[in-house]
Parts: structure tokens; C-alpha cells; sequence
């Protein structure tokens, strides 16, 4: 056989991979894509003051996922038999967290959980493709999870509207868009099956303390400490944004907003790659906090001054503000680290950085919004994103090799 046709088959070979994996993501986030949209509007109108307990139930079940099952990837080499169970484990857990007639304690419960294994379903799923079609074919697959997404809003907004009855419990609305999307966790489990290989592309040696040293060394830990501050910022819109809407609109305002705020998302995420390789990797996050301020600005100027409908198209901003920072973290680790600690760093990062930030967040945002209006949230965020901004302007560590 000629070097020609092994190239085409390598080729073929790649692209089915590409499309499998782009099939994963896309599955996956429509099932997670009614939990996230429905998880703050549920907690907040079921539970009210009490709501940010079970957001920092979450908060601590997501960066042990990512941890947890980046050292256990690493350590034991495996993918596929990871992935299978943390799917299926998913199906009963996220449709039990949205159970009305569930008492707090249990719903605390399961806030942990669900987030715990969505972050190790994530983990395990993001490195196997980054191993298997590296950054370039990862940026396209994943675009797939937005687009999996972006169809989950349109799917709830339709039932809203022309489906579902009106109804007086309030929670039986906010709460059957995530129990829906917790079945479609079968098909994402026969997914994994198919596409997700059995074990890791490294079989170097395993030693846990080298990721700290290399951490230290280079003085990555300071990205951590940036990290933590965004992530503080961006609880606003995790857990509070959706509440925000609802009051707005209800739960089709809710959809409809998140509908515009995955458009850009994903035509924006396979453009990450030629961002960073034309401008480097620091002007990624300068766009994305940069987008995060005018987002914020809009917010406030809606709550304080020009009430209105207008506020959803702010959300167009999302694909840009959530995504380039994401996609910038994930390279980053990608670029920095060896293969074979790219799991244990990663999830080091998700404690280290995201976990403090969004749990000292969560609480700030709680304390303020039980003593203050939605104006003082968003200035908050605001003036964070913008301090970030200029940190990142004069840095010139991102980008050095």
C-alpha cells in the first residue's frame, strides 16, 4: 500500500472519529442542557434563601469529579469503563434531583452527585479526545455539546409553549425540563461504548507529586489564582442569571435566552484554534472577559434604567464570554503539561481555581441578593471582569513557552 492511501485511510479513519466524538458531545450536553437551564429557577423558586446550599453541594461535587477522575485516568490508564459507569449512573441521579416531592436533604444529596458525575463524564470524554484527535478536531467535536445544547432550549421552549399546560406548582415547571433530559444519559452511555477508546494513548510512569512540580516551577499557579477570580465573577451567570430570567418571563424566558446564548457558541468554538495560533493564547481571554464586561454593563443598565425584553439578546455575548475562556483553559493545560498529567492538572485546576472561586462566589452572590436588588450582582461581576481584563492586557506569561 502507497503512502497516498494510507493517508486517505488515516484520514477516513479521523473524520469518523471526529464525527462520533462531535455525536458524544452533542448528546451528552442535550441531556445536561435541561439540567443547567433548569437548576437555578428550580432551586431558587423551590427552595429560595436556601437555594445556595444546594449550589455549593454542586460546587463541591464538580471539581472532585474532574479531580477525581483525572488522577484515576492517569493512574490506571483507562477511559471507556470509567465513561460507561459515570453515564449510567447519571440517568437516575440528575431525573431524582428535579423530583419535587424529594425533602432538601435528599435534593442536597443529589446536587453533589449529579454535578460530581457530570464533571467526570466531561473529564473522561474531553481527555480521550484530545487524545484521539488533538486540539484541532477536539475544538469542532466539542462544538457539538453547544449545538446538543442549543437544541435542548429550542425543544423545552417548544413544550412550554405549545405542550405543557399551565399549572399553579411552580416546581413542577421549573423542574420537568431537567428530568426530561435525564433519560436522553441512555444514549450517551451507548455512545461512549462505541466511540470512547478502552485506555490512555501515554503509558509513561505515573508520579502524582510532578504535576505540583511542574505547577510551581513554572509559576502556573498563578493562572489559578486569575482563574479563581473569573470563576467568582461567572457564578452571576451560573446559578443566578436563570432566576433572573424567570422572574422576567418564566421558564420560556428562560429557554428562549439560552437559546440566543449558545447561537455564537457554536460556530465560535472550532474558531478558538485559529485564534490562538494567529494572535496567541492570552488574547482569548482578553475577548472573552472583554465580552463578560459589556454582558454585565447591559445586565445593569437592564436592571437599573431600561427594563425590557431586549435584555435576552445580551445573552449572544455568552458564546464568546463562557467560550473563550473555557476552550483557553482547556489548551492551556493541553500545551503546558505532559500527556500523561494533563487529568491530574486539569481537575487540580477545577479545585484549586473554578471550585473556591465559584463557592466563595456562590455565597457572595447569596448574602448580597438576600440584602440587596440584582443591580449590585452585576456591578460586582462588572468591576471584576474588568480588573481581570487589564491583569490579563500587561500579562506576558500566557503565551510564553
Amino acid at each position: 500500500m502507497n503512502l497516498s492511501k494510507i493517508t486517505y485511510l488515516q484520514t477516513l479513519i479521523q473524520k469518523k472519529q471526529m464525527i462520533l466524538y462531535f455525536l458524544l458531545y452533542l448528546i451528552s450536553y442535550f441531556g445536561l442542557g435541561s439540567y443547567f437551564v433548569s437548576l437555578s429557577p428550580y432551586f431558587i423558586e423551590r427552595f429560595q434563601e436556601q437555594a445556595k446550599y444546594l449550589f455549593f453541594a454542586g460546587q463541591v461535587g464538580y471539581p472532585i469529579g474532574y479531580f477525581f477522575t483525572g488522577w484515576l485516568s492517569d493512574k490506571t490508564k483507562k477511559l471507556r469503563l470509567w465513561g460507561w459507569i459515570f453515564a449510567a449512573l447519571l440517568v437516575p441521579s440528575q431525573y431524582l434531583l428535579f423530583l419535587p416531592s424529594l425533602d432538601f436533604e435528599v435534593v442536597l444529596f443529589f446536587s453533589f452527585l449529579v454535578r460530581f458525575l457530570f464533571a467526570a463524564l466531561i473529564q473522561i470524554t474531553q481527555i480521550a479526545t484530545l487524545e484521539t484527535l488533538s486540539y484541532k478536531g477536539f475544538s469542532i467535536s466539542r462544538a457539538g455539546g453547544t449545538f446538543g445544547f442549543f437544541l435542548m432550549q429550542i425543544t423545552m421552549f417548544l413544550l412550554e409553549s405549545f405542550v405543557f399546560l399551565p399549572t399553579n406548582l411552580q416546581t413542577s415547571q421549573t423542574s420537568r425540563g431537567g428530568q426530561i433530559g435525564a433519560w436522553l444519559h441512555i444514549l450517551t452511555f451507548v455512545l461512549i461504548l462505541i466511540t470512547l477508546p478502552e485506555n490512555r494513548k501515554s503509558n509513561n510512569p505515573y508520579y502524582f507529586k510532578e504535576v505540583f512540580y511542574i505547577t510551581f516551577r513554572y509559576q502556573y499557579w498563578i493562572f489559578f489564582v486569575l482563574s479563581f477570580f473569573y470563576y467568582f465573577s461567572y457564578q452571576m451567570i451560573d446559578f443566578y442569571l436563570g432566576a433572573y430570567f424567570y422572574q422576567l418571563g418564566g421558564m420560556k424566558f428562560v429557554y428562549g435566552g439560552w437559546i440566543l446564548g449558545v447561537i455564537l457558541e457554536i460556530p465560535f468554538f472550532p474558531l478558538t484554534q485559529r485564534l490562538i495560533y494567529r494572535y496567541g493564547l492570552n488574547f482569548l481571554f482578553l475577548i472573552s472577559l472583554f465580552s463578560g464586561i459589556i454582558r454585565f454593563l447591559l445586565l445593569l443598565l437592564h436592571n437599573t434604567y431600561y427594563g425590557g425584553n431586549w435584555i435576552l439578546f445580551s445573552q449572544l455575548l455568552h458564546g464568546i464570554h463562557f467560550t473563550g475562556y473555557m476552550a483557553g483553559v482547556i489548551y492551556f493545560f493541553h500545551k503546558k503539561y505532559p500527556e500523561e498529567y494533563n487529568g491530574t492538572a486539569f481537575g487540580l485546576f477545577m479545585v484549586a481555581s473554578l471550585s473556591m472561586g465559584a463557592i466563595v462566589g456562590n455565597f457572595t452572590y447569596g448574602f448580597l441578593l438576600s440584602h440587596f436588588d440584582y443591580s449590585t450582582l452585576f456591578l460586582l461581576s462588572l468591576l471584576n471582569h474588568g480588573l481581570l481584563f487589564l491583569i490579563f492586557l500587561f500579562n506576558k506569561q500566557i503565551d510564553k513557552e
